[in-house]
Formats: structure tokens, C-alpha cells, sequence
């Protein structure tokens, strides 16, 4: 009668095994990874009061970042390709649930209508979708930073902010003021601030 063999690994092959194991769920990892564009938070009910997720599909996603796909010269131009990208990501995500029925403004809606924005919501989700486009590698010429906040005596203003990566200047990204998936209004941080002093809640783009 033969007796087997049994084949025993030692300590030092258990940690080859282990070390392998993780290098092949590091490699593989990306290939299974969430795309970014699914799982987005986007704020609604006024002050984030709400929060719904929605996922893009690959085609919808696609033709938000194709905005980006010609090439851009400078730093004005990418700006302007930003207005038109951030106007059809409301398109896309009103789609799927929150958003369509916004309104420009908020003063004349109730705060409680479903799906309606005020300028918090709106700042919020303007730069949620500012840095999809900048993690996805879509800007060259512009960094996303911080929201900015425009006080008066009676009341205030949030918005989105970008910043030109050569001059450090800062553009204020406003969506609040036209209905949904209409074009923000983006302008110089300067100009954006600049307010007469009892209110916050006026559109000085134009000027």
C-alpha cells in the first residue's frame, strides 16, 4: 500500500500567496471599478435639504464630456465649453429624478416643491459635476476649488468657483439664476462680488 504524500506550504510560501492575491486584485481592480458617473449626489428641497443618487449611463455621460473633446486653445474658451457642459449635466440629471422641474431663482417657489433648487443646492451639485469633469482629466486649463458665498445686509449667495491653473484667477460658476439646463452664467470672482449693499440676489452678469 503507498502511502501519499501530503504537500505542506511552509510560512514563507503562504506570504507569497497572500502578496500575489493583492497584486492581482490591485491590477483588476480598475477594470471593475464604478465608472464615475454612476452613484452622483445631487442636493435639492433648498439647503441640501434633500439628497437623491442617480447614475449617468455611458452614452449620456459621454455626450456631457464631448464638450471637451475639440481642442481648446485657452483658458476663455474652456470656460465657455464648461457653460455648455454644466447645462446639458442638468439635462442629463433631470432625467433621472431631481432637477427638471427647477426654476430659475427660488423666491416665487415654495420650498417644498420636489425638485426645486436654491442657490445652496445649486452651487452644490454645479461643482459636484465641475469635478467629474476635472477627475475624469477633461480640464486643462482651470482647477475646481472651493464654493464662494457673496453677503449682504439682507441676504446671501453661494456659487461654484473655478481657478485658471497659470494666473490663479478666479471664475465664479452661477447656475441659480436661469431654469434648468440652461447656460451659467460664469464670470470674474471680482465681478460676481461686486453687489449693491441690501442684496445678494441679483444677477450683475449682464453688466
Amino acid at each position: 500500500m503507498t502511502r501519499r504524500k501530503v504537500f505542506r506550504l511552509s510560512p514563507q510560501h503562504h506570504i507569497l500567496i497572500q502578496l500575489l492575491c493583492m497584486m492581482l486584485w490591485i491590477f483588476a481592480a480598475p477594470s471593475c471599478a464604478t465608472p464615475i458617473y454612476h452613484n452622483i449626489t445631487v442636493c435639492h428641497g433648498f439647503g441640501c435639504n434633500f439628497k437623491s443618487t442617480i447614475s449617468l449611463s455611458t452614452e449620456e455621460w459621454h455626450s456631457a464630456a464631448n464638450w471637451f473633446d475639440q481642442e481648446i486653445a485657452d483658458a476663455k474658451t474652456e470656460r465657455e465649453r464648461i457653460r455648455h457642459a454644466i447645462g446639458w449635466m442638468e439635462v442629463l440629471v433631470g432625467r433621472h429624478g431631481p432637477g427638471r422641474e427647477d426654476r430659475a431663482l427660488d423666491l416665487q417657489h415654495v420650498d417644498y416643491r420636489m425638485g426645486q433648487m436654491d442657490c445652496v443646492d445649486e452651487s452644490i451639485n454645479t461643482t459636484t459635476y465641475l469635478k467629474l469633469f476635472e477627475n475624469s482629466g477633461l480640464l486643462r486649463w482651470h482647477r475646481v476649488v472651493e464654493r464662494i458665498q457673496r453677503r449682504a445686509m439682507i441676504n446671501a449667495h453661494w456659487a461654484s468657483q473655478i481657478e485658471e491653473v497659470i494666473s490663479g484667477e478666479r471664475y465664479v460658476v452661477d447656475s441659480w439664476f436661469q431654469d434648468n439646463g440652461m447656460l451659467p452664467n460664469i464670470q470674474s470672482q471680482k465681478d460676481w462680488s461686486d453687489i449693491p449693499f441690501y442684496s445678494a440676489l441679483q444677477d450683475n452678469a449682464s453688466r
